[in-house]
């Protein structure tokens, strides 16, 4: 990401993202110093946003980065959490949906038949 990508409002939000941030130390930990910076912050970002440019580009740059990181890690989960055990409970009840075993066993197609009249309701309603 370059520095000519960060519009004033991505630094508004930076800035106030940095506001909560201080905030929710000042409620969970009670560092009641930080108020008096965290006011200044909340001002600067209401006045001159464009002053969280550069911490706007870090900001935006770690979490294009976390996205890809975090999706393909979600993504990866999921499938070997879900998928990977569906596919070995039915391959352990023997189901063959694509019909793989009478794959070039004879002459024959093994895709099935289907003689079916298609009628305007089929296509209004495909599912």
């Amino acid at each position: 990401m370059n520095k000519k990508e960060i519009t004033i409002d991505m630094a508004k939000d930076t800035g106030l993202a940095l506001t909560l941030v201080l905030l929710l130390i000042v409620y969970f930990f009670g560092k009641t110093p930080l108020l008096v910076p965290t006011i200044g912050v909340l001002i600067l970002t209401m006045t001159r946003p464009a002053v969280f440019k550069p911490l706007a580009w870090g900001w935006f740059g770690l979490s294009h980065f976390l996205g890809g990181v975090v999706s393909k890690v979600l993504l990866t989960a999921i499938f070997f959490v879900i998928v990977t055990p569906v596919g070995l409970v039915r391959k352990m009840f023997g189901v063959d949906s694509l019909r793989l075993k009478s794959w070039k066993k004879g002459n024959g197609s093994v895709f099935m038949s289907r003689d079916h009249l298609f009628s305007a309701r089929d296509l209004e309603k495909p599912y």
